[in-house]
Order: C-alpha cells, then structure tokens, then sequence
C-alpha cells in the first residue's frame, strides 16, 4: 500500500507500472481481454473503477489527487494502442 502512494504522490501510473513489469504474454493477455471488454461497450473508465472497486486500497489514492484517475485512464489507453 504505501509503495502504490509512493508512486501515486510522485506522479507515477500504478496502472503502467503493474502492466510495465508484465511478461509479453501477460500484456498480449491483458490487451486481448481490455479490447473485447471494449467491444462490448464497457469504457476504461468503468475498467478502472472496477479495479478500485476490487482493490479498495487503490480508490483513496485515486480520488485524493486531482487528475490522478484521469492518468491512469490515459495509460490504459496508451497500453491498447500499443499492440
């Protein structure tokens, strides 16, 4: 918990860390699922709330900062625009 607020207060992604130490096949995995969740009309957006909603320790240092979610929305992004 206090290395995700480390990242978070030093402006780091969690999201692009996490997929950052992901092996090839992971983010290929990753990218397939994120992409046919989009495909049904489920927005990144709903993605990552479902991430703090799983991980209830993430959703204070999302809403703490200004932005901070709209950063992470914005790596998820960039990840599917990577493959």
């Amino acid at each position: 918990m206090d290395n995700l607020k480390i990242l978070a207060n030093a402006g780091r992604s969690i999201v692009g860390t996490y997929l950052n130490g992901c092996s090839p096949q992971e983010k290929a995995a990753y990218r397939r699922d994120l992409n046919a969740l989009l495909q049904m009309g489920i927005t990144t957006d709903t993605v990552l709330e479902e991430v703090a909603r799983q991980m209830p320790e993430i959703a204070p240092i999302m809403e703490s900062q200004q932005d901070y979610k709209k950063t992470e929305l914005r790596e998820l992004e960039r990840f599917l625009k990577e493959g």
